[in-house]
Parts: structure tokens; C-alpha cells; sequence
């Protein structure tokens, strides 16, 4: 099933359903013309629910990039990363606790954001990611699957904006900083998981430079003040109403948020 007969594919109702379950808290079941579609289908429906946003009122503060290790490509027979776009409501500041309220199976990941201070093209490199960051600061990324019963495909995955939901943005890291050898303790009640920068792609910058050329592949540009989020160091962890969520990352610094329902 591909982008070429877009009618027979269904892509506006296949956003529209999605964007409804994202709405409402209440997950949409799968058609067989969902489990047939192929990733560019996939990546269509992503960009129609982005023009539904943004007619609704959203502006797009950014991107994420998912599937950044080999092991989370594997699990989805993927060949490369995937990326999803973060809405400016989506994003949070520390200080303030995360409304889990509307999500279905919520999980958090332990990511590294960049926001951007110039234009990136397809071109870009990892040096060049560092030259146009104006900030990188450490972050959670809440996400959460609006399909019922999980996502089976990775073009489904991607069709449900690669599962974004909710950003928190936190304190900044030396831009100076060797991201690839960050790590990171993540602490939700009795929950440990530990997280290594090297985790994504070998290098969060590498990613980002990954995702503009993706990006510009097709028709889309990263932009000054744009926020990446370049991929999970951790593996995501389930999290609900009265959790609390600790990053110890060492030298950088820590990072905290609270969940209410």
C-alpha cells in the first residue's frame, strides 16, 4: 500500500482518526489498510495531521527523532531512525508537573534537546549541528501510542507521529560538552534504568544531523528555534499520576518532574 493512490489509502481519514484518539484520550483500532500501509504512507498521514494541528491553532516548536539505537530498529524490522514533529502545547518547562491526563499508556525517555540558533539544511554535519545550536538542554519525553492494543508496524508508528505526546525541557549543558559520553540514572519510584549518550546513534549530534537531511528529503527544514529532541538514552518507562521521575546525568546536572492525572 503506498502514497501513489491516495484516495484508496485513506490517509485524511486515517489522520483524522488518530488526531480524534489523541483528542479524546481514547485509542483507535486498526483497519487492515492501516497494518498495509508503507512508510512513506506512514509519513503522509504524519504531515496531514501536522497541517490539522496547525489549522487548529498549533504551531510546531520542533521535532523528535525515535528508533535511534539498533535494538529499538531491530524491534520494528526498521532501517533507520524515524522522526516526529513536537507541537509548541506538547512542550513543558521544569517546575511544573506533567498532566498525564488524555494519554493512554504513557512512558518517559530520557533524551538530549537542542535548540537550534540557525537554519539546518540536508547537508548539515555533527559539526555543523553543534555550530547552529544555540543550547542543549537535558529533557524527558513522554510518549504514548493513540493505536489500540500497540503499534505493530514502524509506518503505523510513524502515521501516529512516532508517538509523540509531551516534552519537558530542562536545564542547559555545556555546548562544549562530548554528548557521546554523557550517562545518565534515571529513578521513577523503584524503577533504575541507566542511559548512555552513545546510546543515540553512536552520537546525539550525529542524529540531529540525520534528521535535516530527512527532513529536507522530504520538503521540511529544520529551523532557528527549533527544539530536537535527538533520540532516548534510556529505555522508556511507563509513568502515571503521582510518580516522580530523577535524571542524575553526573557533571551536568539533575533533572526532575512530577505526573498528575
Amino acid at each position: 500500500m503506498t502514497t501513489g493512490d491516495i484516495a484508496g489509502v485513506g490517509i485524511g481519514v486515517c489522520a483524522a482518526g488518530l488526531e480524534d484518539a489523541q483528542r479524546r484520550g481514547c485509542p483507535v483500532p486498526a483497519t487492515q489498510t492501516d497494518h498495509a500501509m508503507d512508510l512513506d504512507t506512514g509519513y503522509a498521514v504524519q504531515l496531514h495531521r501536522q497541517h490539522l494541528a496547525v489549522a487548529a491553532g498549533e504551531r510546531i516548536a520542533g521535532y523528535k527523532i525515535g528508533l535511534t539505537s539498533t535494538s529499538a530498529q531491530l524491534s520494528f524490522s526498521a532501517i533507520e531512525p524515524i522522526s516526529g514533529y513536537l507541537s509548541a502545547t506538547s512542550v513543558i518547562g521544569t517546575g511544573e508537573p506533567v498532566c498525564l491526563s488524555g494519554l493512554i499508556e504513557p512512558k518517559l525517555e530520557v533524551e538530549l534537546a537542542f535548540i537550534l540558533g540557525e537554519d539546518l539544511d540536508g547537508r548539515a554535519t555533527a559539526a555543523d549541528v553543534w555550530r547552529a545550536s544555540a543550547e542543549v538542554a537535558l529533557s524527558f519525553e513522554i510518549v504514548d501510542s493513540r493505536w489500540q492494543g500497540g503499534v505493530p508496524t514502524v509506518a503505523m508508528l510513524v502515521a501516529d507521529n512516532s508517538n509523540a505526546a509531551r516534552a519537558v525541557i530542562g536545564q542547559r549543558v555545556p555546548i562544549s560538552a562530548d554528548l557521546r559520553r554523557i550517562q545518565v540514572d534515571l529513578a521513577i519510584g523503584d524503577i533504575r534504568v541507566e542511559g548512555h549518550g552513545e546510546n543515540v546513534m553512536g552520537d546525539p549530534a550525529h542524529a540531529v544531523a540525520w534528521l535535516a537531511m530527512h527532513l529536507d528529503g522530504r520538503g521540511q527544514r529544520l529551523m532557528a528555534d527549533h527544539i530536537v529532541l535527538s533520540g532516548t538514552l534510556t529505555a522508556p518507562v511507563p509513568v502515571k499520576p503521582g510518580d516522580i521521575a530523577v535524571a542524575d546525568f553526573g557533571q551536568f546536572g539533575h533533572l526532575s518532574t512530577s505526573f498528575s492525572g
